[in-house]
């Protein structure tokens, strides 16, 4: 079948599609319409979804049906692509997200962008394959060497995102464990020394608390809300200061001095790790120096012992 034949019948394919679209539009079902009344009238009775948005729930799909069409086909593609790239599934993958600070992008959107820096990649690998050789064998070789790399960048972007995040909480923590006890010292109680440290702070600690806060407004219980954080977070330190949260929350008492104890402990550690980096720089900062003087001396050393070996300078 010539080249021509196929993109006519693409082309026919695509026009019949448009006309179809055009005068015979595809009918909402009753469910999407539905489905937002019941879904509010459950959150407000208390017995809906306490940890996901309603507005998240009761969104229409009004994609085109092009879009709606092909679209499946592009996921499941993607998410072929993304289960040979980063093999995870999708809480393991939204939950990554969530830690690097990408709670705008689900795992769809993820695997598709993935998809799309393997196929830009590829594209780039074959125009150069094609331009400087113009064989198919090195055409491949340079399609897959950009390729790998295309595909790879959004999932190095987002680990990146998540150390980042992680150095700053750890740097973060001990300061808040530190408000939080002057709070519980003051006479709040552990919700509302967490909700008032929330409403003078910012930072990736404070948000995470802040969602805490808002599964504890949507009914979840302390303990629940303050455990699912402590999964959920990506630094080991911030996980035991809502785990002592989450504790206090059970057993309840007086949680000030803990907190005045991880905090000095997490400074104490923090400090530790800032001298140990301080003296990796310091050594990283010898290196080039030693690279750049020691060839100097052998080459003046060296240019000196025929003289002094042999005699020959005489």
């Amino acid at each position: 079948m010539s080249l021509q034949v196929l993109l006519g019948a693409a082309f026919a394919a695509a026009t019949m599609m448009a006309a179809c679209a055009a005068f015979v539009p595809p009918r909402r079902q009753l469910s999407a319409r539905v489905r937002p009344y019941a879904a509010l009238s459950r959150s407000r009775l208390g017995t809906g979804y306490a940890d996901v948005s309603v507005v998240a729930l009761t969104r229409v799909d009004d994609r085109s049906p092009f879009i709606r069409v092909v679209g499946p086909v592009v996921q499941r593609v993607a998410d072929g692509v993304g289960q040979l790239v980063d093999a995870a599934d999708g809480p393991t993958m939204a939950n990554r997200l969530r830690q690097a600070g990408f709670e705008d992008t689900s795992p769809d959107q993820y695997r598709l962008r993935q998809l799309a820096g393997a196929c830009g990649g590829l594209a780039i690998g074959v125009a150069l394959g094609i331009l400087l050789f113009g064989t198919p064998g090195w055409t491949l070789l340079l399609a897959v060497l950009f390729g790998f790399p295309g595909s790879t960048l959004h999932r190095n972007r987002v680990q990146k995102a998540i150390d980042l995040r992680r150095s700053a909480m750890r740097s973060e923590v001990s300061t808040v464990a530190q408000l939080l006890a002057v709070h519980i010292r003051s006479g709040h109680g552990p919700v509302d020394a967490v909700r008032g440290v929330c409403s003078l702070g910012r930072g990736p600690v404070i948000e995470e608390l802040r969602d805490a806060l808002g599964w504890i407004g949507a009914g979840t219980s302390p303990q629940r809300a303050y455990d699912k954080l402590a999964d959920a977070t990506a630094e080991p330190a911030a996980g035991r200061l809502y785990r002592l949260l989450s504790s206090s929350a059970r057993s309840g008492g007086d949680i000030a001095r803990p907190l005045l104890a991880i905090a000095d402990e997490l400074r104490s550690e923090r400090r530790d790790e800032l001298a140990r980096m301080a003296v990796k720089r310091r050594t990283a900062m010898l290196a080039p120096l030693l690279l750049l003087i020691a060839p100097v001396m052998v080459i003046f050393v060296g240019a000196a012992l025929p003289a002094l070996v042999l005699g020959t300078g005489q």
